[in-house]
């Protein structure tokens, strides 16, 4: 009996889990996690590539491409906004003065598709991103960012499946959820991971960032007086 296109597809994801573990043994000697993976075996991204890449995305799909540089130990990211619209609070989280904001109103609740971009070689993921911005006593706002498994929102798949073709055709390599939150093979002790985390670590931790994948946020904003307005107490 033929194998088909589905044969296929399973080999080629099967070798690309494969690189994506042996990315990891590089980094991670029998694949115990550390705060800092060996020296030498970290992928490099140009940012120039990475800002290009999230230029063809708006290019193709209704989104506005944003870009995070991996900060205390994040990877980094191109957070895509379900929208056109400006400002969002991506924005206004990035400049903490809210300094480019004034004047405008902001938006209560937005929906992101977060593209991560492994620090070990060209492997990415995808996850829903949801910011939710109040008012606190001060005056200021409180942007909290949510972060899912994979992409739960059936309004987002149109992006997804956009999404999923341009990356395949720049040639990275898009790693699903169901595989990055697997325990790491061997069944090592991960002391240092349990002590900062309280639980085991799973392939995203080596793969992406050490916190887990599902992971909350809170930061504080300071915004001018005539900024925000559209943003509940």
């Amino acid at each position: 009996m033929a194998c088909g296109a589905t044969c296929g597809i399973t080999r080629v994801r099967e070798r690309e889990r494969q690189a994506a573990l042996d990315a990891v043994e590089r980094a991670y000697a029998g694949f115990v996690w550390r705060a800092e993976p060996a020296r030498g075996t970290r992928g490099t991204h140009e940012v120039d590539a990475i800002v290009a890449l999230g230029r063809t995305l708006e290019e193709i799909l209704p989104v506005r491409a944003l870009l995070r540089q991996g900060e205390r130990g994040e990877c980094d990211s191109i957070y895509l906004l379900a929208g056109v619209h400006t400002p969002s609070l991506f924005e206004v989280d990035r400049d903490a003065t809210g300094r480019r904001e004034r004047g405008a109103e902001l938006h209560h609740h937005e929906t992101y598709v977060r593209v991560g971009i492994s620090p070990l070689g060209r492997f990415v993921t995808l996850q829903e991103v949801t910011m939710t911005a109040s008012r606190i006593d001060d005056g200021s706002i409180a942007i909290e960012e949510d972060r899912l498994v994979g992409v739960e929102d059936k309004r987002l798949r149109h992006i997804v499946k956009g999404l999923q073709g341009a990356l395949r055709k720049a040639r990275w390599v898009v790693l699903d959820m169901a595989f990055l939150i697997q325990a790491p093979p061997g069944g090592a002790r991960q002391d240092a991971y349990e002590a900062l985390f309280g639980e085991p670590p799973a392939l995203w931790s080596f793969l992406f960032e050490p916190a887990p994948a599902a992971t909350s946020r809170i930061a504080i904003v300071s915004l001018a007086s005539d900024v925000g307005s559209a943003v509940p107490a």
